[in-house]
């Protein structure tokens, strides 16, 4: 089928060079890639309950990474508990 119209949008340097990154890994050129994206990606909606509860992880997320970066400690019980967390959150978004 023979392509007739353009979408144009704007990116930042850094997303561009981002999605040329996954297009190359992909083998696909940027606007194969970005076309089979737009009608095939998904996008997950998150409201209410749910924004304020990822909202607290990540605020928790970002204080143990500053304590982190700032003693060079990262206890294992720590990186085990991110662990499960990042995986309960990835399964729970894959179901939808």
């Amino acid at each position: 089928m023979e392509k007739e119209t353009n979408i144009i949008l704007r990116v930042s340097p850094t997303d561009k060079k981002i999605i040329q990154d996954k297009a190359t890994e992909a083998g696909t050129s940027v606007s194969e890639y970005a076309r089979k994206m737009l009608l095939s990606g998904s996008i997950i909606k998150i409201e209410g309950e749910e924004k304020k509860t990822l909202n607290g992880i990540a605020n928790n997320l970002n204080q143990l990474t500053r304590h982190a970066n700032a003693t060079g400690i990262i206890p294992s019980e720590v990186t085990s508990t991110l662990r499960e967390l990042i995986e309960k959150i990835r399964y729970a978004y894959r179901k939808r």
